[in-house]
């Protein structure tokens, strides 16, 4: 059994075209040597372009999320069991596939820079096994290919401690987690429509990667991984 963890509606795109002009923008385009096209829109240097957005700006331009979150499950004792598949939907309904055994940089620029040459090769790297594959996709899509029952973490969500949903998980065939990728704010009513129970682990909101790792390791116990340790 393979735990399957969706980032949800994660907070990557490529500029939009309304502002590959600005300032700011061309400023890092020069310093990366890209086309403005090219580049993954990212609050960290994109601020006051993001801002010319209005309202549609806020939650923009976060690959960090997804990185951190990713950094955190692919390091897990459960990925490097096998019993783990990561895959991040976009905002786009662009669908990321992340292969266990994938490396990811550390620098949060690195990785996206690494999205960059994913969106334009497609698949990481471009001749052998891939590491990093995209395609277009809804999160309805992605959910019903892995063929299994979805359980979402939301602040919108019924009350349930993380370690009872993670007995829950074990009880499918199939299990699907779904995390929002994205810094405030709340799943969309298609993304909720592909799952069957939503649970808000904690009273306050938690950071994706605080909710990935808490979920993980959870489900690590309710499953008996690392119970066995030989004993000193």
């Amino acid at each position: 059994m393979v735990l399957s963890l969706i980032l949800a509606e994660s907070s990557i795109e490529l500029v939009p075209n309304e502002l590959v002009h600005h300032p700011a923008i061309l400023k890092w385009a020069q310093k990366k040597r890209k086309d403005p096209h090219t580049l993954i829109l990212d609050q960290t240097y994109h601020h006051s372009a993001i801002l010319r957005l209005g309202p549609r700006g806020i939650g923009r331009g976060r690959p960090d999320i997804p990185h951190l979150s990713l950094l955190l499950a692919l390091g897990s004792p459960l990925s490097l069991a096998g019993g783990l598949n990561c895959f991040v939907h976009t905002r786009d309904n662009e669908i990321i596939k992340v292969d266990a055994k994938a490396r990811l940089p550390r620098n949060t620029d690195r990785f996206t820079s690494l999205l960059e040459q994913l969106y334009q090769e497609r698949v990481v790297p471009p001749t052998g096994r891939p590491l990093l594959s995209i395609k277009h996709r809804t999160i309805g899509d992605l959910v019903d290919e892995i063929s299994g029952e979805a359980i979402a973490l939301t602040t919108q969500g019924t009350p349930k401690r993380m370690d009872e949903v993670a007995v829950k998980l074990n009880e499918d065939r199939n299990p699907i987690l779904m995390v929002g990728g994205f810094p405030r704010g709340h799943f969309s009513e298609e993304a909720l429509s592909k799952v069957k129970e939503s649970y808000r682990i904690h009273d306050h909101g938690l950071e994706a990667w605080t909710v990935v790792a808490r979920a993980i390791y959870d489900y690590e116990r309710a499953i008996g991984l690392g119970e066995t340790l030989p004993k000193n």
